[in-house]
């Protein structure tokens, strides 16, 4: 029997689950790349945060989840890594980006957590840092204040991320690492705690390790959401389309453009901040 994936759907509470790493009848991104983002996320952020033909931005853009959930949704995208997987994303480092300040309307990015995967053999790589030094948090400091730069003024960025836990070594918090250091650039605008649908949690000798060796598996990613505080333009900010999605075929996929159009209308992220 076909497995058939869930409707997609605005998740308006702090807990977000989908069974699937890809939703509809395709793929978003490569399914055999290592630590892809499920797609799921960046649909809901993008419905939320932009409106059609914005600029979205992925630094650490992976197998291009990030691009083909922004053409889905008639956003223009831009990815970078330091290891592109195909022809549009460009080779840069996520400290460095070959991009002018202030140019995107949203800005996404799923980095490393420590050395746990092995992404690129480039040195310069952040996962090869582990996060059991100061190293790591650093080169992330930087990657935010590349975000903050490229991002417009009354924008929002969001970073998809995991604590790490090595045996014999301990527990290392990323998730709340990082929170503090975008909090010296940026607004919080909330915290979601993400399912993870991780094939070794449901593995017998890793739960049975996780029981007797008296740890925790790591069972939700963090989806950290901040808004860059700025003046909108004139006219004011313009409250984002209904978050449903559409019934219409996607277009197929348009090569991103470097430069974003200026009469591009401006996104309304900000929901209410009540915690029903």
């Amino acid at each position: 029997m076909k497995f058939r994936k869930p409707a997609l759907t605005i998740q308006p509470t702090t807990l977000w689950d989908y069974p699937s790493q890809h939703y509809g009848e395709g793929v978003q991104g490569d399914p055999a790349y290592k630590g892809a983002t499920p797609s799921y996320i960046i649909w809901n952020l993008l419905k939320r945060y932009t409106r059609p033909r914005q600029l979205v931005v992925d630094p650490c853009a992976g197998s291009g989840t990030t691009l083909d959930v922004a053409r889905d949704l008639d956003r223009r995208a831009l990815g970078y890594d330091l290891a592109p997987t195909r022809q549009d994303i460009f080779r840069a480092d996520a400290r460095e980006l070959p991009l002018e300040d202030a140019k995107a309307d949203f800005v996404f990015i799923d980095p490393p957590y420590s050395t746990h995967i092995h992404y690129s053999d480039d040195p310069r790589c952040i996962g090869k840092l582990d996060a059991a030094t100061s190293d790591y948090y650093e080169a992330m400091d930087a990657v935010f204040s590349e975000c903050g730069r490229i991002l417009r003024p009354d924008r929002f960025m969001a970073v998809y991320v995991c604590d790490s836990y090595v045996k014999g070594r301990g527990f290392y918090p990323i998730g709340f690492e990082l929170f503090g250091l975008l909090r010296r650039r940026f607004t919080p605008v909330g915290i979601i705690a993400f399912v993870r649908h991780n094939r070794t949690l449901e593995m017998g000798n890793y739960r049975a390790a996780a029981e007797e060796g008296n740890f925790f598996l790591r069972g939700f990613n963090y989806l950290l959401i901040m808004h860059k505080a700025g003046s909108a333009p004139a006219g004011g900010r313009k409250k984002a389309r209904a978050a449903t999605p559409s019934s219409k075929p996607a277009q197929g996929r348009k090569r991103a453009a470097g430069k974003p159009n200026r009469r591009t209308k401006r996104a309304r992220g900000r929901r209410g901040s009540g915690d029903a």
